[in-house]
């Protein structure tokens, strides 16, 4: 019979415990942070309703404290942008804790620089799908895209909220109206949608300016199927003004299952 895999032993006579050169380690930066464990805890529990009774525990954190708030304000974006339909609570919350914790310019700075960093990400795109294109990589793409979208929901919500001002947003919609790329026409109708009402009050000249350039878009077919829809549709939500279709109901948030 075949002898089996050798296994060495110590001196007594204990197999020895095999170790990888790369073992894992627990995240020093924020991985034991009792901190960052409890907000995490609050934002996976925390809902329309219950959000007066995690907001208390949310202030008694130290969150204001440059050992925590890097990690504190990196999360907050990450679960807002991971899981825009919890946009509207996750803003409620930091428009009060900006207040009691005086974080406000820290979360629209970082919400800026996350801006950035995402949009310039989607663009890198542009270039790398001039070469051959892999089914992973148009999974990483399409990933990027919705958390772009994620993230411009967030934005705008704050904003709603009055986190974040007007002249912040419209330097955004600045941004996305430079680029001629169906991933930042996208990324416009998206803002657009999210935040138009607003904007076409404070911003009325870019907001006319951003339709037209959606308007041309349209017309010269140059946009596949599914843009085309989302343009036609950021068209038609403008002229309703920025109702969207039924009227001004309001569509709450799901249950959401408690998470550890």
């Amino acid at each position: 019979m075949p002898e089996g895999p050798h296994i060495d032993m110590d001196r007594s006579n204990q197999p020895l415990l095999r170790r990888c050169d790369n073992p894992w380690k627990p995240n020093a930066q924020h991985g034991q942070s009792e901190v960052y464990r409890r907000m995490l805890g609050i934002l996976n529990r925390v809902t329309q309703q219950s959000l007066g009774v995690f907001l208390e525990q949310a202030r008694e954190l130290p969150l204001s404290d440059p050992t925590h708030l890097p990690h504190i304000l990196s999360l907050l974006l990450e679960k807002s942008q991971d899981e825009p339909m919890f946009a509207p609570i996750y803003a409620r919350l930091c428009r009060d804790l900006s207040v009691s914790a005086g974080i406000q310019r820290d979360l629209t700075t970082a919400c800026e620089a996350h801006f950035m960093e995402n949009y310039q990400q989607l663009l890198h795109y542009n270039d790398i799908f001039e070469g051959p294109i892999s089914s992973q990589l148009v999974d990483e793409e399409i990933l990027a895209r919705k958390r772009f979208v994620g993230h411009l929901k967030f934005m705008s919500e704050l904003y709603k909220v009055g986190v974040m001002s007007s002249n912040q947003i419209a330097v955004m919609a600045e941004t996305l109206l430079q680029h001629g790329d169906d991933r930042s026409l996208e990324g416009l109708c998206r803002l657009l949608s999210f935040a138009g009402l607003g904007l076409s009050q404070s911003h009325e000249g870019l907001v006319n300016q951003s339709c037209t350039y959606l308007e041309n878009r349209l017309g010269d077919g140059s946009l596949n199927l599914r843009l085309r829809f989302l343009t036609q549709d950021t068209l038609d939500l403008r002229a309703n003004g920025w109702r969207p279709r039924g009227g001004d109901r309001i569509h709450l948030p799901p249950s959401r299952n408690v998470r550890g």
